[in-house]
C-alpha cells in the first residue's frame, strides 16, 4: 500500500464543508465520506517549520529540536522518507519545504531528508504572479534547477504533484508522496473564480471572537512599507469579513487541487492501493480570543483538519478520537511493516482504520518554544491543559466538552487540581527541556498572551 500525505498551511479545523457548511470543499468532503474525519486533531507545534519537523521525524518539538522556521531536520533522528527509502520505497516531496535552505534558492540535497524526488521551495508568501502582486512562483527540483510559472502557486503545486504521481506509478515499488500546499497561509490571494464563490458571504462569528486587524506583513518576500501601500492591506486591512472570504477562497482552491490529485490516483489505478492523509500544519486564529495567525494553543491555532482514507478501511465516519501530526510517521512504519524502525512519539492509526475500536491516543501534545511565553499543551478527550515551557507551571485548563470555545479558564478551580497534576506529570515525562534556541525575529514570532481568558470559577 502506498502513502500519500497532503497538507495545507494555516488551515483551521473548522474550515471544511463537513464541519461548517459555509465552506465550499466538495472534494475534501467526499474524501471524508470515503474515509474518516477526525474532529479532534492537533498540530504538534502551530508554526510552519517546526510542525514539519514533527511530521517528518514523528517526534515532538522538544525531541526533534526543530524550533523555528528554516531549522533543518535533525541529524540524530531519521526522517520518514529516509526510513522508507531504506526499505525500498520511492519517496517524493512537492511544495513548501521550510526546513533548512534559502528561501530564494534551491534546497541543498543534504537538507531534503530522504526524498528521492523533490520539487519545492523554502517559503514564499505570495501566490498570484499577476499585477498588482507580481509574485515569483518558482520551484526547485532535485537537480537544483529552477522552474518559474505564470500560474497561481496552489495550481502549480497540484500540477507538479500529479506529474510526480505519474512518474511514481511507473514503478511497482510502493511510494511515500508528500504534497505541501502553501495556501491558505496569508497573504490571502485566491484566484478570481475561487474568491467569487464567497462574494456575498459573511462568516459567522464564534463566541470566542473579538475584533482584530487580520492583516499580517510578510517577510519572504517583504511586504511593501508602509503597510497601507501593500495591495493585500488595501484589500483586507482592518476588515475581517473580507479576510475570511478570501481565506475561504484559498481553502476552496486547495480543495479543488485535492480533487484533481485524487482523480489522478484513480486514473493511474492507484486509489485502491493508497492510504491518503489530509491535514494542515496549524490553524489561523482570525479573531479567536482577540488574536490572529498561529503560535497559540487555542483551537483555531492548534486544531487542524484531519482526514484519512484507506482502501478497505472505515468509511463515512466522523470521530473525536485524538490524533496529531506525529502519528503519521508511526502509521507509515506499520503500513511498511517496519518493526525495527526509529522511536517516535506518535501512535499508529492503521489498526483503528482497519476497524479496531480502541482509541490509539489517550492524549496529544503540542509545544511552542519561541517568544517570551513559550508553552506546552496536552489535550485529552475532555481536558486541555497549557503549561509554561520552562517550569511546567499551569497556565490554563479548559473542559473541552462543556467549554469548546475555551471561554472559562478552570486553572484555579479546586476540583480540578488533581487532573492538573496528572496531566502536568505526563508532560514532564514525555517532553524534554528546550535549549540552544537562536533568538528569533520578534516580528516573525509573536508572544502569545496565554492568560488572556480569565477564570470565572
Amino acid at each position: 500500500m502506498n502513502i500519500l500525505v497532503i497538507f495545507s498551511d494555516q488551515q483551521h479545523k473548522y474550515s471544511l464543508g463537513r464541519v461548517d457548511s459555509q465552506f465550499i470543499t466538495p472534494h475534501l468532503d467526499r474524501l471524508a465520506d470515503d474515509g474518516v474525519l477526525f474532529t479532534d486533531a492537533y498540530s504538534n507545534n502551530p508554526v510552519c517549520g517546526p510542525y514539519r519537523g514533527c511530521l517528518m521525524t514523528g517526534l515532538y518539538t522538544s525531541h526533534c529540536k526543530v524550533y523555528q522556521n528554516c531549522d533543518p531536520l535533525p541529524d540524530f533522528a531519521p526522517d520518514m522518507a529516509t526510513v522508507l527509502a531504506q526499505k525500498g520505497w520511492q519517496t517524493c516531496f512537492v511544495g513548501k519545504w521550510h526546513l533548512g535552505g534559502n528561501g530564494a534558492g534551491p534546497i541543498p540535497k543534504p537538507l531534503r531528508g530522504g526524498f528521492e524526488h523533490f520539487v519545492g521551495y523554502q517559503c514564499y508568501n505570495g501566490f498570484d504572479p499577476r499585477p498588482p502582486y507580481n509574485n515569483r512562483v518558482a520551484f526547485f527540483d532535485e537537480n537544483d534547477r529552477e522552474h518559474v510559472f505564470d500560474r497561481h502557486r496552489t495550481d502549480v503545486t497540484t500540477d507538479l504533484a500529479i506529474e510526480k504521481l505519474t512518474l511514481l506509478a511507473q514503478s511497482d515499488r510502493p511510494f511515500l508522496s508528500v504534497v505541501a500546499y502553501q495556501a491558505p497561509h496569508y497573504p490571502e490571494q485566491p484566484s478570481d473564480d475561487y474568491a467569487a464563490l464567497y462574494k456575498d458571504v459573511i462568516f459567522r462569528k464564534t463566541p470566542d471572537y473579538q475584533p482584530v486587524d487580520p492583516y499580517t506583513p510578510t517577510f519572504s518576500p517583504y511586504s511593501p512599507r508602509p503597510y497601507d501601500t501593500c495591495p493585500d492591506y488595501q484589500r483586507y486591512g482592518n476588515d475581517m469579513d473580507t479576510y475570511q472570504r478570501l481565506y475561504a477562497g484559498m481553502v476552496s482552491q486547495v480543495d479543488a487541487g485535492v480533487g484533481r490529485i485524487v482523480q489522478a490516483l484513480k486514473d493511474l489505478k492507484l486509489y485502491e492501493d493508497t492510504l491518503i492523509v489530509y491535514t494542515s500544519d496549524h490553524g489561523d486564529m482570525q479573531g479567536s480570543h482577540g488574536l490572529k495567525n498561529k503560535c497559540y494553543p487555542h483551537e483555531k491555532s492548534a486544531g487542524v483538519p484531519f482526514i484519512v482514507r484507506m482502501p478497505g478501511g472505515r468509511r463515512g465516519e466522523v470521530t473525536d478520537n485524538l490524533v496529531s501530526g506525529v502519528d503519521v510517521f508511526a502509521t507509515a512504519l506499520e503500513v511498511a511493516g517496519i518493526a525495527d524502525g526509529p522511536r517516535v512519539d506518535g501512535r499508529s492509526f492503521l489498526r483503528y482504520m482497519q476497524g479496531d475500536e480502541q482509541p490509539f491516543n489517550e492524549y496529544v501534545i503540542s509545544e511552542y518554544v519561541l517568544g517570551d511565553a513559550p508553552w506546552r499543551m496536552i489535550r485529552t478527550s475532555r481536558y486541555k491543559l497549557v503549561v509554561s515551557m520552562a517550569d511546567y507551571a499551569p497556565v490554563s485548563l479548559y473542559d473541552m466538552q462543556d467549554d469548546p470555545w475555551e471561554m472559562n479558564n478552570q486553572i484555579c478551580c479546586s476540583e480540578h487540581q488533581a487532573i492538573i497534576r496528572k496531566l502536568t506529570e505526563i508532560l514532564r515525562r514525555y517532553t524534554a527541556p528546550v535549549d540552544d534556541i537562536q533568538p528569533p525575529d520578534p516580528a516573525l514570532y509573536p508572544t502569545p498572551s496565554l492568560t488572556q481568558t480569565s477564570s470565572n470559577s
